[in-house]
């Protein structure tokens, strides 16, 4: 019984490490629409759609707008509110 135990613990353990590690990758791939922050007025802002792909998983470079290249996107949370920055896709 001993020689069947540890065997099955040790191949359970394993296939949940390699389903936990491909789960991880499939995260690093998430590809998020950009969005711009815009003001409309006093202390109003609307998000826009910048027609731009991103990647949220966080890295050095920020995307930016290739609109301006200077403005930061984020995602979309509510038609007056941008969430998260957004990362350029590597």
């Amino acid at each position: 019984m001993k020689k069947f135990i540890i065997p099955a613990i040790l191949v359970s353990l394993g296939t949940g490490a390699a389903f936990a590690g491909n789960a991880n990758n499939k995260k690093a791939k998430a590809l998020e629409a950009g969005y711009r922050i815009v003001t409309v007025g006093e202390n109003q802002t609307v998000c826009v759609d910048a027609q731009q792909s991103c990647d949220n998983v966080q890295s050095p470079n920020i995307c930016k707008w290739s609109g301006d290249g200077v403005t930061n996107l984020h995602q979309f949370d509510t038609p007056t509110m941008c969430g998260e920055l957004l990362y350029k896709i590597p």
